[in-house]
């Protein structure tokens, strides 16, 4: 009768030298072999190398979905955000195995111990020494940044985001300027710190930091000249890759115009206006809803419709923003459009305006009253 222990261990083992080696050395050596020379070696080595091979080859698959879907969740590598597909991308990779997945799920998880928070430090450095990544470094100095470590390590958050800085990350490269825009992390306040790194991130097509080096160049900030058009420019890079923020304010530039004339740098264009804040109040950004609602009433940058105006006008009242709650009981004071008059409805939005005590909504009651 076989010997079924037996049978194990040689299925587990080739019994050559390899077999006494561990499996993170053998992961260690597939940094300097491509897969392929791996892989076509396989059979003049042994099934530790062959398992390791698969095993790195099957991480690698899981980071590729890691990084797209990062990407697309912030916007990254000059890519257009997209939150739905980065979820259905960073699930995918976490059901992959992919272990920096993993880790970062972990870190967003709400109401950890500090014995999960530790542990999450050691899960981090045991991918970083098996497999240098600089996402690893990233969230390393981030676990620092939280306070995780403690007040008094927290500033070691710098030393990692500086490594992954040096690797290329852009994310790194954003977050440690805005720590130099405030001075957090024992790092001195510095403008000029700050544009530096946000310039490397903008080259590599992050959008946030497009957006932030856009303002600086706006309000000459960081030892940089005021310069619209460069502003310009950047927010629109920002704003085509679904940056709100961008979006928004170039709809306030091109509303406005940037008034340092006569001439103005940058002139008042109603259409360029309404369409970067037709595209932010889609992403329910409540500024942008209340002045797309204001251009349709108007017929400024678009042709005029009462009933889109009202939509949209709704919908910002609906989240709070007081001048659309104004604006709504207007419509219903006066009928506006196809909207019916009431005026009870009209005095509910009224008075809710009131409350965060807008003088238009104010006199409307006294009128009303």
């Amino acid at each position: 009768m076989s010997n079924p222990s037996k049978k194990a261990k040689i299925a587990s083992t080739s019994g050559g030298p390899f077999a006494k080696k561990p499996r993170e050395m053998l992961v260690w050596i597939l940094e300097f072999f491509s897969i392929h020379e791996v892989a076509g070696l396989q059979r003049l080595v042994c099934r530790e190398f062959r398992d390791a091979g698969q095993e790195r080859i099957h991480e690698r698959g899981g980071r590729k979905l890691f990084e797209e879907g990062v990407v697309y969740f912030h916007g990254l590598d000059y890519k257009t955000i997209n939150k739905p597909r980065a979820r259905l991308l960073l699930r995918a990779s976490r059901d992959s195995g992919c272990k920096i997945a993993l880790v970062e799920n972990r870190m967003d998880t709400p109401s950890l111990s500090n014995e999960d928070k530790h542990q999450i430090l050691k899960d981090l450095k045991e991918i970083g020494t098996s497999s240098p990544y600089h996402w690893v470094d990233y969230y390393i100095g981030l676990w620092y940044k939280r306070g995780w470590g403690g007040e008094e390590k927290k500033n070691q958050a710098v030393v990692w985001l500086e490594r992954a800085v040096h690797k290329g990350s852009a994310s790194a490269m954003y977050g440690l300027g805005f720590s130099y825009v405030i001075g957090d992390l024992g790092l001195t306040q510095s403008d000029t710190k700050a544009n530096e790194l946000w310039a490397l991130a903008a080259k590599k097509g992050n959008a946030q930091a497009r957006y932030n080096l856009g303002i600086y160049y706006r309000d000459g900030s960081g030892g940089l000249a005021i310069d619209f058009n460069r502003c310009v420019e950047l927010w629109e890079q920002s704003a085509k890759q679904g940056f709100v923020n961008a979006q928004v304010n170039l709809g306030k530039m091109y509303g406005l115009g940037s008034r340092d004339g006569p001439p103005m740098t940058i002139p008042v264009d109603p259409q360029l206006s309404f369409r970067w804040n037709l595209a932010a109040a889609q992403q329910k950004h409540v500024i942008a809803m209340l002045r797309v609602g204001v251009a349709y009433s108007q017929g400024r940058g678009v042709e005029r419709n009462l009933e889109s105006a009202f939509e949209w006008l709704m919908k910002a009242a609906e989240k709070g923003d007081k001048y659309a709650q104004c604006n709504v009981g207007v419509f219903y004071e006066k009928g506006i459009g196809e909207v019916e008059i009431d005026l009870v409805q009209a005095m509910f939005w009224y008075k809710k305006s009131v409350a965060q005590e807008n003088q238009g909504a104010i006199n409307a009651v006294q009128r009303l009253s």
